[in-house]
C-alpha cells in the first residue's frame, strides 16, 4: 500500500515535455557548441582582419614615406656625386672662399635646380666643405667664420656611417617650419676620402598631408616616429615635436622604436587601451605604429556576437514551437488512445476510435480498436452472467445459460454452475442444521434455567459469608489501630526518659562543674586569707614605726590600725565563706550520689520500657499479619461472591440466549425455505 500511495503522490510527466526536455537539451549543447566554435572561428578572422588590416596600413604608410625620405635622400646623393661639387670640395682649401672657386656658379645652378624640382617640400640645397669649414646653399646662404660643420648633427653620423641619413627634425629659425635634412657624404675621385657633403632640408608640411590620408576604421590612425624617439608626425597637433619618452604610452612602444621589423603590439596611450602595428619605415631609422581603439578593434566581434546571440535565441524558440508541434501532433493520438483505456478501465465499452496515423501508434490505436470489438462481443456473455448473478441474489439457485462461452469466459460459466450447485448444498446443510440447533437450543434453555436457580442460591449464601467476615474483619482492623497506638506511646514515653536521663547527666556534670569551681574557690579564699595575715602583718609593723615616729606618725597610726581592723575582717570572711562552702560541696556530693543512683533506676526503666515496647511491637505486628490475612480472607469471599454473581448473571443471559437462538433458528428456516432448490 506504500509503495501505490508514494506512486500516486508523484507528479504525471507529459510526453510532450519530455520529447521538449530531451531534444530541447540535445540541440541546445549542439547549438552551444556551435556557437562557442562559430564564436572562436569568427574572433579568430575579425581578430586576424584587423591585425592585416593595421599591418597593411602600416605597411602602406612606410612604403610611402619611404618613396617619400627616399626622393629626398637620391636627390642627396645625386649631389654628393655630382662631378661640379666634387670639384669645388676638392679645390676649396681652409681659408679659401668657396664663393670663388671655379665652377662655383654651375653648382649654385644645380642646387636651384634640384629646388625646383620640388619647390613645396623642399627649403634649399647646400653643401659644406669640411677643411674649409663653411657651407653655401641654393639660396645664396654662405656660413661665416663662427659656423663650425664639426658641431653640426648630421656630421658625425654622416661621417662615421659614409652614407646618406636623415636627421632629427627641427624647427627652421628663419621659415619657424619644421624640417630635416638628407645628407649625404663627399668623396673624392678616388672615393676614400670625405670632401665633404651635400644636403637638401625638407619641410615636414608635406608629410602631415601624406598622413592624414591614412585612416584605420573610424578612429584609428598612424603616427611617425624618428629614430631618437621623436613624434614626427601625430593627428593630434599638441603631441607632435615630443619625444615619446615624455608622453603616456605603454612601455613596450617605447622599447620598440627604432624597430627593423614589424611587431604587432597591444598597448595603452592616454589611459585608452589600443592595438597597433610597429614597422619600419625603409632604412631611414624611422618608425610608423598604426592603432585602432580597443572597443572598435573588437566592434564586428562584438556585432557578430551580438547577431549569433540573436541567431541562436530565435533558433531556440523555432526549435522549441516546432518540438512542441511535433509533440502536441504526437502526443494527441496517444491522449485518444489513453481516454479510450480509461472508458475500457471503467467498464464503458460504449467506445469509438478516430484515429488515422500511419506510425507506430496508428497500429496501437488499430490493435486497441480491435479490442473493443472484441470486448463489445463479451457483453452478452456480461448480460447474462448479470441475469444469473440476479437470479441467485433472488432466492432462485437452479440456473440455465444459453449462450457457449469461449475463451477465458468458459470458466465464468463453470463458476456460475459450480456456484449454483454449491448453493443449494450449503443451503440444504444450513436447512438440516437448523432443525439440530432448534432442538439443542430448547434443551440448553431449559439447563440454563435450572443452573441460574442453584447459582442465585449460592450467591445468598456467599453474601451472608461475605457480611460476617466483614465484621471479624473490622474488629481485626480495630484491634490493629490499638495496638499502633500502643506502640506509639511506648515510643513516646521511652523517648521521654531517655531525654531525662539525657538531663540527668548534664545536671551530674553540672554538679561537678560546680564542685570543681567551689574547690577554686576554695583555693582563693585561701589566697585571701594569706593576703589577709600578711596586711595584717604590715599593720602591726606600720603601728611600731608609727609610734616610733611620734607626733608625726600619729595619722599613719591611724591607717595603720584601720588596714589591720579590715584585714581580721576580712579573715573572718574568708572563713566564714569556706566553712559555706564546705558544707555546700557536702551537699553537692550527696546529690551527685544521688542523682547516681536516679541514672541507674532510669536506665532500668528504660530497659524495662524497651521490652514492653518490644513485645507490644510483636503484638501489634501479629495484630496488622491477622488484619491482612482476614482482607485477603474478605477479598476471596467476595471474588467468590462475584463468581457466583457473574455465573448467575451467565446462567440468566444463557438462558436468554437459548430463547433467541430458538428463535433465530425459526427465522433461519423461514429464510431457507425462501431458496428454491
Amino acid at each position: 500500500m506504500g509503495k501505490k500511495n508514494q506512486k500516486k503522490t508523484h507528479s504525471k510527466k507529459r510526453i510532450a515535455d519530455e520529447i521538449l526536455l530531451q531534444v530541447g537539451r540535445s540541440v541546445l549543447i549542439v547549438f552551444l557548441v556551435v556557437a562557442i566554435v562559430a564564436i572562436f572561428m569568427v574572433q579568430w578572422i575579425i581578430v586576424e582582419s584587423k591585425k592585416s588590416e593595421l599591418k597593411l596600413q602600416s605597411e602602406s604608410a612606410a612604403n610611402q614615406l619611404t618613396g617619400f625620405f627616399e626622393e629626398y635622400a637620391k636627390a642627396s646623393a645625386q649631389l654628393a656625386v655630382n662631378p661640379e661639387i666634387q670639384y669645388v670640395l676638392t679645390e676649396t682649401k681652409a681659408g679659401d672662399n668657396i664663393l670663388e672657386t671655379e665652377k662655383m656658379d654651375t653648382v649654385k645652378q644645380n642646387l636651384a635646380n634640384v629646388v625646383k624640382t620640388d619647390v613645396e617640400n623642399i627649403m634649399t640645397t647646400w653643401i659644406a666643405d669640411i677643411d674649409a669649414n663653411v657651407l653655401t646653399q641654393s639660396d645664396g646662404y654662405t656660413s661665416g667664420d663662427d659656423w663650425e660643420v664639426t658641431e653640426r648633427v648630421w656630421y658625425q653620423p654622416c661621417i662615421e656611417t659614409g652614407s646618406t641619413i636623415l636627421t632629427e627634425p627641427y624647427v627652421d629659425p628663419a621659415s619657424n617650419k619644421v624640417i630635416l635634412s638628407a645628407v649625404t657624404p663627399v668623396y673624392d675621385a678616388t672615393v676614400t676620402q670625405i670632401l665633404g657633403v651635400a644636403g637638401v632640408d625638407v619641410a615636414l608640411d608635406h608629410l602631415d598631408i601624406i598622413m592624414d590620408n591614412y585612416k584605420i576604421g573610424n578612429d584609428g590612425f598612424v603616427f611617425l616616429i624618428s629614430d631618437a624617439g621623436m613624434i614626427l608626425y601625430h593627428p593630434q597637433s599638441n603631441m607632435s615635436q615630443k619625444n615619446i619618452a615624455d608622453v603616456d604610452i605603454s612601455q613596450n612602444v617605447k622599447d620598440v622604436v627604432p624597430t627593423e621589423e614589424e611587431i604587432f603590439m597591444k598597448y595603452k596611450a592616454n589611459g585608452t587601451t589600443k592595438y597597433g602595428v610597429a614597422g619600419p619605415v625603409g632604412k631611414t631609422g624611422y618608425t610608423v605604429i598604426s592603432n585602432m581603439p580597443f572597443l572598435e578593434y573588437y566592434s564586428q566581434l562584438i556585432g557578430m556576437l551580438v547577431i549569433l546571440v540573436v541567431i541562436f535565441v530565435v533558433g531556440i524558440l523555432m526549435i522549441v514551437l516546432s518540438i512542441k508541434r511535433s509533440a502536441a501532433k504526437l502526443t494527441k493520438p496517444i491522449m485518444e488512445l489513453n481516454n479510450t483505456a480509461q472508458q475500457l478501465a471503467a467498464g464503458d465499452l460504449d467506445v469509438n476510435l478516430d484515429i488515422t496515423s500511419e506510425d507506430e501508434i496508428g497500429e496501437l490505436g488499430e490493435s486497441i480498436g480491435k479490442t473493443v470489438t472484441r470486448l463489445k462481443e463479451y457483453i452478452v456473455y456480461i448480460d447474462e452472467t448479470a441475469e444469473v448473478l440476479d437470479r441467485i441474489a433472488s432466492g432462485k439457485l437452479s440456473i440455465e445459460l444459453k449462450n457457449d462461452y469461449v475463451g477465458e469466459f468458459q470458466k465464468i460459466k463453470d463458476a456460475l454452475i459450480n456456484i449454483s450447485d454449491s448453493m443449494k448444498n450449503v443451503m440444504q446443510g444450513i436447512s438440516d442444521s437448523a432443525g439440530q440447533v432448534s432442538i439443542g437450543a430448547s434443551e440448553l434453555a431449559e439447563a440454563s434455567q435450572m443452573l441460574a436457580e442453584g447459582a442465585q442460591t449460592q450467591a445468598t449464601a456467599v453474601q451472608r459469608l461475605a457480611s460476617t467476615t466483614n465484621t471479624v474483619t473490622e474488629q481485626v482492623l480495630e484491634n490493629r489501630k490499638d495496638a499502633e497506638l500502643s506502640v506509639e506511646a511506648t515510643v513516646h514515653v521511652t523517648t521521654m526518659m531517655e531525654q531525662n536521663q539525657d538531663n540527668m547527666k548534664m545536671m551530674m556534670d553540672a554538679m561537678n562543674e560546680i564542685r570543681e569551681t567551689s574547690q577554686k574557690v576554695v583555693g582563693i579564699i585561701q589566697t585571701i586569707e594569706e593576703i589577709a595575715d600578711q596586711t595584717n602583718l604590715l599593720s602591726l609593723n606600720a603601728s611600731i614605726e608609727a609610734a616610733r615616729a611620734g607626733e608625726l606618725g600619729k595619722g599613719f597610726a591611724v591607717v595603720a590600725d584601720e588596714i589591720g581592723k579590715l584585714a581580721l575582717e576580712s579573715s573572718k570572711a574568708a572563713n566564714m565563706t569556706k566553712e559555706l562552702i564546705g558544707v555546700s560541696m557536702e551537699e553537692i556530693n550527696k546529690g551527685n550520689e544521688i542523682a547516681g543512683n536516679v541514672m541507674v533506676s532510669l536506665e532500668k526503666s528504660v530497659s524495662a520500657v524497651n521490652d514492653v515496647n518490644n513485645i507490644i511491637k510483636n503484638t501489634a505486628e501479629k495484630a496488622i499479619l491477622q488484619a491482612e490475612n482476614m482482607e485477603q480472607i474478605r477479598t476471596g469471599i467476595e471474588e467468590i461472591s462475584q463468581g457466583v454473581n457473574d455465573n448467575s448473571a451467565v446462567s440468566e443471559e444463557t438462558y436468554a440466549t437459548s430463547e433467541q437462538l430458538a428463535n433465530q433458528t425459526t427465522v433461519l428456516n423461514q429464510m431457507v425455505k425462501k431458496f428454491e432448490l
